[in-house]
């Protein structure tokens, strides 16, 4: 059997006891309503071993392999940059946010990057004097700024409305 997986020694209100990958795939288990029976015959692991592995309490778990998590996220569509945000997300909550919330913020982060290596390629290509020497991991930077920034003026506009509905209407 391998290590229990770490867990938060103290948990801020609302976190996640637990920062590991185990616990995006058991929210998008429920979010999918897949049980863990349903996920060994997608998966070909046991069944107990699968149990043992996406323990809901963080100490009992057993250490799943690459290979098992490889096939968990494939029969549930996680891609790997899913996983790789999920998992960095969950390590990063500081906030306690809760996880329904994250995997919001998740998808939404998803939308952003998925696709945009190559809108970057095609942006170099086109810019006339403009080649792949003049691309730096600065303007990864300067665009992530400019994203937040847009972000955050859309959410405004999106509350403002909001605001105005209830002022118009009493209540949604």
């Amino acid at each position: 059997m391998g290590e229990a997986t770490r867990s938060w020694a103290e948990n801020p209100p609302g976190a996640i006891p637990s920062f590991e990958l185990e616990d995006y795939i058991l929210a998008r288990m429920d979010l999918a309503r897949v049980s863990v029976r349903e996920l060994a015959t997608l998966t070909k692991i046991g069944r107990s071993r699968l149990h043992d592995g996406l323990h809901r309490k963080v100490d009992k778990r057993i250490a799943l392999k690459m290979p098992e998590i490889a096939a968990i996220l494939e029969a549930l569509g996680i891609s790997k940059i899913e996983a790789m945000y999920a998992q960095e997300m969950l390590q990063k909550n500081a906030a306690g946010v809760d996880l329904k919330d994250l995997l919001k913020v998740i998808s939404m982060v998803l939308g952003v990057v998925t696709g945009l290596p190559e809108q970057i390629i095609t942006v170099v290509r086109h810019v006339d004097g403009l080649g792949f020497d003049d691309v730096r991991p600065e303007h990864g930077e300067a665009a992530q700024e400019l994203i937040v920034r847009a972000i955050q003026v859309e959410y405004q506009k999106i509350g403002k409305r909001r605001s105005q509905r209830l002022d118009e209407f009493g209540e949604e």
